[in-house]
């Protein structure tokens, strides 16, 4: 009784093991179709309800996808209220500093910045760095056949800004079109559409990203790339005391 139920549970798991690496692998594809490792980008964010915008603001920044980290660095331009701020972003840790003081303050992944945009929503997110799959699908959206991902969060980063992702990445060309976003329970916080496609040094750079609030879809954020380009910005200024001195290239 006990050789016939062995080999089940070993080619069970032979097979968990295959589905696994097949599916970090489409992921890791995923994302290095769309991910410039040294990026500088300007961002319009706007905010409506329903249709009426009721808050924006621009920001620009700096990127670099370097091996397991993802940097990021951005200097807030418009509007005056928010004007000379800069945040670094190094992973699920967040430094702001407001202009004319010396000490970075740490915030939370979550934290709203403006509208449904929180803060860990302006890092170029790379699902295959911040998630594992756990569940692969075909199937059909919005009449396209995609791939349909289940993501959580890697043990190490389970301070992030999401849990659990459900991704929707169209089969024919590999970019994420739909995502549903997770911070705890069963119900996505937000979702966010992926659209207006670019290249960028190779990349295909999603430029618009709509971000709607489940709960009141009547609720829904922009995030529009203007200028994108490969940018690379020293390592050295990727730190939270090199902050009060970093400034975007053409600001300076």
């Amino acid at each position: 009784m006990k050789k016939a139920t062995f080999v089940p549970v070993l080619l069970f798991a032979f097979a968990v093991g295959l589905f696994a690496e097949d599916a970090k692998a489409l992921l890791y594809q995923i994302d290095a179709r769309r991910d410039v490792p040294d990026m500088a980008f300007e961002l319009k964010i706007t905010s409506f309800d329903g249709g009426k915008a009721v808050d924006w603001m621009d920001l620009l920044g700096s990127v670099s996808l370097k091996g397991d980290r993802n940097r990021t660095l951005v200097w807030f331009a418009d509007p005056s209220s928010v004007k000379g701020r800069k945040m670094l972003m190094d992973g699920p840790v967040i430094y702001l500093l407001f202009p004319k003081t010396r000490n970075p303050i740490r915030l939370s992944p979550l934290q709203v910045l403006t509208g449904q945009t929180a803060n860990g929503d302006i890092a170029r997110s790379s699902f295959s760095l911040e998630f594992d799959p756990s569940a692969l699908e075909r199937v059909d959206y919005d009449g396209r056949s995609c791939w349909l991902f289940t993501l959580t969060a890697k043990e190490a980063l389970k301070s992030s800004t999401y849990r659990k992702v459900r991704l929707w990445v169209d089969a024919s060309n590999l970019r994420p079109i739909h995502g549903e976003f997770f911070t705890s329970g069963d119900s996505p916080l937000k979702t966010i559409d992926y659209a207006d496609f670019h290249e960028v040094g190779g990349a295909d750079v999603p430029f618009l990203l709509k971000i709607t609030d489940v709960e009141n879809p009547n609720l829904h954020t922009d995030m529009q790339y203007g200028q994108v380009t490969s940018h690379r910005v020293p390592d050295s200024e990727f730190r939270r005391e090199y902050l009060e001195t970093w400034m975007p290239e053409g600001i300076r």
